[in-house]
C-alpha cells in the first residue's frame, strides 16, 4: 500500500516538476509581448518618460506609476536577483522589458537605430521604478551601484537553466524513493 502511494506522489511531483520545465522556461531571449499585445497604448502614461530613440523607439526608459504598472502586471513578473555587473544581448525582431524593482545603477545601450546606424546611450541612471524597453538588435549593459544589488523583473522566466537543475534534481529524488521504497 505505501509503495502505490509513494509512487503515486512522486509521479505527480515529478509530472509537475516537467510541467513547469517545459512551460515555464522559455529559450533565453525569448521577448515579451509587445504593448499593442499586452493591450496598451503604444505609449503608456508615466510619471516621466525619456525617449532615446526617434521614430522607431528602439529604446525607451520610463518610470510607470504603480497603476500604469498593475495594468501592466508589472509586480507578477518573475524576479532575477543580481550582485554585480552583467550584460544581455537583443536579437533582431524581439522587444525586451526589464523592471527594476530595487536598487540602483546605470545601464549603457548599444542598438541600431532606424538608419542601421549604431547609436549609444551610455550611463543612464535606473533605480526602483524604472521600465527599460529594448525593441530590436542591441546589447545591454547593466552595472550594479547598490550594495544590496539589484532586483530586475522580466515577462518571462528567463533563467531556465537554473529551471531544469532543480527539475532534474526534484526527477533524481522521486526515482531514489521509488526505488528504495521496493525494497522494503
Amino acid at each position: 500500500m505505501m509503495n502505490g502511494v509513494t509512487g503515486c506522489v512522486c509521479h505527480l511531483i515529478l509530472l509537475i516538476a516537467t510541467a513547469g520545465v517545459l512551460g515555464f522556461a522559455p529559450p533565453r531571449g525569448v521577448s515579451s509581448p509587445t504593448r499593442l499585445e499586452r493591450g496598451l497604448p503604444q505609449q503608456a502614461t508615466s510619471t516621466r518618460t525619456e525617449l532615446f530613440a526617434t521614430t522607431n523607439k528602439q529604446v525607451e526608459i520610463t518610470f510607470p506609476s504603480q497603476d500604469d504598472a498593475a495594468a501592466m502586471g508589472i509586480r507578477d513578473w518573475p524576479q532575477q536577483f543580481h550582485s554585480k555587473s552583467w550584460s544581455e544581448s537583443v536579437a533582431e525582431g524581439l522587444l525586451v522589458s526589464r523592471y527594476v524593482l530595487s536598487g540602483n545603477g546605470r545601464i549603457t545601450v548599444d542598438y541600431y537605430d532606424e538608419n542601421d546606424d549604431k547609436q549609444r546611450i551610455s550611463g543612464q541612471r535606473v533605480y526602483a521604478g524604472t521600465l527599460v524597453e529594448v525593441d530590436g538588435e542591441a546589447n545591454i549593459f547593466w552595472d550594479v551601484e547598490s550594495d544590496d544589488g539589484m532586483i530586475v523583473l522580466t515577462p518571462n522566466y528567463e533563467e531556465g537553466g537554473k529551471l531544469l537543475l532543480v527539475g532534474g534534481a526534484l526527477a533524481v529524488f522521486c526515482a531514489g524513493l521509488i526505488i528504495g521504497s521496493g525494497n522494503l
